[in-house]
């Protein structure tokens, strides 16, 4: 009835649960809206579970419901696509997992799934209650969201701040890693910001979006190995921010190697610590992080330090230039003409005739994309298999 009387509700059939699943995820994902994919009883569960692991990897926003076939007055008598404890088999992959075990539990179950989704940092959650319990009637109040978000947009530390802008203001040579949370607090341009008054070198570790323009000239390009040290350039960077990557640790070794000072700036406050020595943890909303992190490095600024900044960008501009010259060298390939066509030539192709402002869904695995030149402030966006 609700899908007649309330248009504003958009429903999908789907051929089958585990694509149902990625069409919900990939709709947040693009929209950053809410959604909530209903699958069919426990099976259904099971043949999303994909899905539901990769939006636990990716942090995404999911909302996952699937009813009991087992009515409540004969539960637990082995029935017909019955399992004992049905929302705990995904309880690892999800934030929250809960049966409703009333008829009139149910609203405040639902809101509780999309308030624990919908809080930073996101996650997949998982819902179900009893099958007959759809039919009954029940009388409930509908309560505005805004009611029960959290809100947590949260302000980092002012005295952290002021550390950590002494640090990178003081740095021979900073480094930025950006991560997904710039993508999701839409706060790109805070970042190149940041980086542009610092002369500041950035690169990315494995995530979901592609969260820097890569046509700026202090982008040095995505990290191809298991720890900074990989990187071509900068080699010996001496303070090295990241800004909302959660940073996947594939390797023995830490992504960020000892020596550097490490300031870690996210709202992810759970991993921070976990593997790597944090100089200065901010945990915080990143974009009011940078917006403070702006305002602290304004204040210590000097024209000496402007101007050692400028020669920073130039070498830096130097690197990236030369870099996208020696990538457009992939067309010299020996393999460029072979049949079936080669992967980079596939990719190269594709960036030729993609529209400036397509999204490229990358599942490739350690395949290149080549001349995409992605950028989240207006071009092509990246959504990179970052689960599985």
């Amino acid at each position: 009835e609700a899908l007649v009387d309330r248009p504003q509700l958009k429903y999908v059939l789907t051929p089958h649960e585990g694509p149902g699943a990625a069409m919900a995820a990939g709709y947040i994902k693009a929209s950053g809206e809410p959604a909530v994919v209903m699958q069919a009883g426990v099976v259904g569960m099971m043949n999303a579970m994909g899905q539901i692991f990769n939006a636990w990897k990716e942090q995404t926003p999911l909302v996952v419901y699937s009813y009991r076939t087992d009515q409540s007055r004969r539960a637990g008598r082995d029935g017909f696509e019955e399992v004992a404890n049905q929302e705990q088999i995904v309880q690892p992959i999800t934030k929250y997992s809960w049966l409703a075990r009333r008829a009139d539990m149910i609203p405040e179950t639902v809101r509780r799934a999309f308030k624990a989704a919908w809080t930073p940092p996101y996650g997949p959650t998982y819902i179900s209650w009893h099958s007959d319990f759809n039919h009954e009637k029940v009388k409930t109040e509908i309560i505005p969201q805004d009611q029960f978000d959290p809100r947590m947009r949260v302000r980092p530390n002012p005295d952290e701040i002021a550390r950590a802008a002494k640090l990178l203001v003081e740095a021979r040579m900073p480094l930025m890693v950006v991560g997904d949370e710039i993508y999701k607090a839409k706060a790109a341009a805070k970042a190149v910001k940041l980086a542009e008054m610092l002369g500041m070198p950035v690169t990315q570790v494995r995530q979901l979006y592609a969260n820097f323009p890569e046509t700026h000239p202090l982008w040095v390009g995505n990290l191809a190995g298991s720890s900074l040290n990989s990187l071509t350039y900068p080699k010996s960077a001496d303070v090295i921010i990241n800004v909302g990557n959660k940073f996947q640790h594939n390797g023995p070794a830490p992504i960020v190697p000892r020596g550097p000072k490490f300031i870690d700036m996210r709202i992810d406050h759970w991993s921070m610590g976990n593997v790597m020595l944090t100089e200065v943890p901010l945990v915080a909303d990143v974009g009011y992080g940078l917006d403070d992190m702006i305002a602290a490095v304004e204040q210590l600024i000097t024209p000496s330090i402007r101007q050692k900044a400028a020669e920073r960008a130039e070498d830096v501009k130097k690197f990236s230039t030369m870099a996208k010259t020696l990538r457009a060298q992939i067309i010299n390939s020996p393999d460029w003409e072979q049949a079936p066509i080669i992967a980079d030539r596939l990719t190269w192709e594709v960036a030729r005739f993609a529209d400036p402002d397509a999204i490229i869904v990358h599942e490739a695995g350690s395949v290149a994309l080549h001349s995409f030149d992605f950028n989240p402030l207006g071009g092509r966006e990246l959504f990179f298999y970052y689960g599985a």
